[in-house]
C-alpha cells in the first residue's frame, strides 16, 4: 500500500517495513469522531481505507466541512512536529482504516533524503493551498470567491479548460457557502458567457478578462 503513494515511493522495502512495524492501525465506524481540537497530534495519519472529513463546528452547532480525505490521502504532516492540537474535528464518513505513523518513525524515515524532500514539498504545497483559501475567503461575495478559485486553478494548470478537483458541495464548504448558492453562481457565470460547463466537473473559461474583472466589481 505505501509503495503506491507518492510520498513513500522513494523508500526501500526495508524502510517501509520498519515504518509499518513502528506504526499503529486504527479502525473506525461511520460517523465516528477520530480526533477533536482537544487532542494533541502525535502522528502523521494516512487513510488506508474509507473516507474522512475535516470539520469545524460553529457556535450554532452547524458543521462546516473544511476538507474530505480518501484512500491514500494524509493529514497531520506539520502538526506532528509542532506539538499542537488538531485545529478541527476528524470524522469517519464510512467505515475506515487509518495508519498512524509516530514522529519517531518519521524521523527514522527522514534518513532517506529523497523521502525528506518529498515530505517537505507536500507540506509546502498544503501551505500554498491554505494561503489561496484564506485569500478567497477574504472576498466579499460568493461570485468573487468562485472567480478567484477558477483563476488560481487556471494559473496552476496553465489552461482555461479546468477539471474541478472537488465537488461543488466541497467547494461550498471551503468558501463558507452552500452547494445551492455555489451552483447558482456557476449557472450565472455560464449564462453571462464568462464560462461554459460541458459537464458538471469541467469548466471552460470563455472570457478571462471578464472573470478577472469580477474581482474588482
Amino acid at each position: 500500500m505505501l509503495q503506491s503513494i507518492d510520498l513513500f515511493s522513494d523508500l526501500t522495502s526495508g524502510e517501509i517495513e520498519k515504518i509499518l512495524v513502528g506504526s499503529r492501525r486504527m479502525h473506525s465506524s461511520s460517523n465516528q469522531v477520530l480526533y477533536t481540537p482537544d487532542d494533541r497530534c502525535d502522528s502523521l495519519s494516512l487513510v488506508l481505507e474509507g473516507k474522512l472529513r475535516i470539520s469545524k463546528f460553529l457556535p450554532s452547532g452547524q458543521e462546516q466541512i473544511m476538507n474530505r480525505l480518501e484512500k491514500g490521502q494524509m493529514f497531520g504532516e506539520a502538526l506532528v512536529f509542532a506539538g499542537r492540537r488538531y485545529a478541527s474535528y476528524v470524522v469517519s464518513e464510512v467505515d475506515s482504516e487509518i495508519l498512524n505513523i509516530p514522529k519517531k518513525v518519521l524521523l527514522y524515515a527522514f534518513k532517506n533524503q529523497c523521502f525528506l524532500l518529498t515530505y517537505l514539498r507536500s507540506i509546502s504545497e498544503k501551505i500554498l493551498n491554505l494561503s489561496s483559501i484564506i485569500e478567497i475567503l477574504s472576498l466579499s461575495t460568493v461570485k468573487k470567491k468562485i472567480a478567484s478559485y477558477l483563476l488560481e486553478l487556471s494559473l496552476e494548470k496553465d489552461s482555461q479548460t479546468l477539471k474541478l478537483p472537488c465537488t461543488k458541495k466541497t467547494l461550498a464548504s471551503l468558501i463558507g457557502s452552500t452547494r445551492e448558492v455555489v451552483s447558482r453562481n456557476f449557472s450565472e457565470l455560464e449564462r453571462d458567457g464568462i464560462i461554459s460547463m460541458p459537464d458538471r466537473n469541467t469548466v471552460e473559461i470563455r472570457n478571462l478578462k471578464r472573470l478577472e474583472n469580477l474581482l474588482f466589481d
